[in-house]
């Protein structure tokens, strides 16, 4: 004990008085500027108020601290020195730090040192049963050395408002996108995995109207393998490994109309080596067209349901879009992008039991509802990849 006549001391000393025990230490700054500032206000509430600093710090390090330091020098407050019984009955991990006993000897509140001030006495001193900010520690371990989302600190999903990141190929995850929507439909997430240059640029350079697949990208890159590989099976897996990438976009509320627009950007940043740019250029199409005026494809459901696999297609009060969407996919192999010119504007119902990669199967299945696949040449919109040099 410091400047007390004995070299212990009773909490039930204190018993019929506010008791603010304050545990500091001398490399604690702000613990040090309070210090003036309990001993005034010891000095206006010292028949109803007690302040007890309590460190786990020798008696001769604070002696040599008050000693020192001029504006200490006149503070005579009573002090707990070698401190661990007090530490151990009120645990912390941050300083200053301020547990507050009622004159009913019960704890009344554990703040910071905001709190610590002549308003918030008077109050505890005329309303004892009124609540205080409770002091929140940071309890886990924070390594500097490591990035902040791999740290033990426990980063809830609901607190993340924006992240961009890119991490190399990840054994043993599939190679796929998501793109996650919120209850409006703006999109508020983008995740590929294990995704390769010209999938990433190619969902980068769409957007909600167009989706550049496969046979919408033309490369004009002198190795072509840096972005792309026609390989299968353990060559692709190899392949993978060298050249896949795992990539997230996260955006707050009011970035969201911008998210193609930053991802693009990222990938302008992260892959310097390529250029891309949307261009229009002369390409063999196949064009979904209608043969007659006979309508057969006019949606009378309620709700929109599509389920898609190799071997069939059923949409149900859709746009026709996203029948030319699915071609689109199943059919980027032959390099003949599929557009519309039906010229539909209402939803459609539509099944196919047809294999949704051969032309001959679908021209067959959509002849039932008045439609056909036609090979056309078109000025369509493309997405070009150069090289940068």
């Amino acid at each position: 004990m410091i400047n007390h006549s004995s070299d212990q001391i009773r909490l039930s000393e204190y018993k019929g008085k506010l008791l603010i025990i304050d545990f500091w230490a001398t490399w604690c700054s702000p613990c040090i500027a309070m210090f003036p500032k309990t001993d005034s206000l010891q000095k206006k509430f010292s028949d109803k108020v007690v302040f007890l600093p309590v460190t786990y710090q020798s008696k001769e390090e604070v002696t040599k601290l008050f000693s020192k330091a001029s504006r200490l020098k006149n503070i005579r407050l009573p002090m707990v020195t070698g401190d661990k019984t007090l530490h151990e009955l009120f645990p912390h991990k941050e300083l200053p730090h301020y547990v507050w006993i009622g004159r009913d000897g019960v704890v009344k509140a554990i703040t910071g040192h905001h709190e610590v001030n002549e308003a918030t006495i008077n109050k505890m001193l005329t309303e004892p049963s009124q609540s205080l900010t409770e002091k929140k520690d940071a309890m886990k371990v924070y390594n500097p050395e490591v990035p902040l989302l791999f740290q033990p600190i426990g980063i809830e999903q609901e607190h993340m408002l924006f992240q961009s990141m890119l991490t190399r190929y990840v054994e043993g995850v599939q190679s796929r996108f998501d793109v996650i929507r919120d209850e409006q439909g703006s999109v508020t997430r983008i995740t590929m995995a294990n995704a390769w240059i010209q999938l990433m640029f190619a969902l980068a350079w769409s957007d909600e109207t167009r989706y550049f697949s496969r046979n919408r990208i033309v490369l004009d890159v002198k190795d072509p393998s840096g972005v792309i590989s026609n390989q299968e099976g353990a060559p692709f897996k190899a392949w993978l490994r060298d050249h896949a990438w795992c990539y997230e976009l996260i955006v707050p509320s009011h970035l969201l109309a911008n998210v193609f627009e930053i991802m693009r950007s990222d990938m302008t940043r992260l892959f310097p080596q390529y250029i891309a740019s949307v261009e229009k250029r002369a390409m063999p199409c196949l064009v979904l067209v209608r043969t007659s005026d006979n309508d057969k494809i006019k949606s009378s459901q309620a709700s929109a349901v599509t389920n898609v696999d190799a071997f069939s297609l059923s949409i149900t009060n859709s746009s026709i879009q996203l029948l030319v969407s699915q071609l689109n996919h199943y059919l980027q192999h032959l390099n003949k992008p599929v557009i519309d010119e039906t010229g539909y504007k209402g939803n459609v119902d539509i099944n196919l039991d047809a294999r949704l990669s051969s032309v001959d199967d679908l021209r067959r299945a959509l002849k039932a509802y008045d439609l056909d696949l036609i090979e056309k040449k078109h000025d369509i919109e493309v997405l070009v990849i150069r090289d940068a040099n």
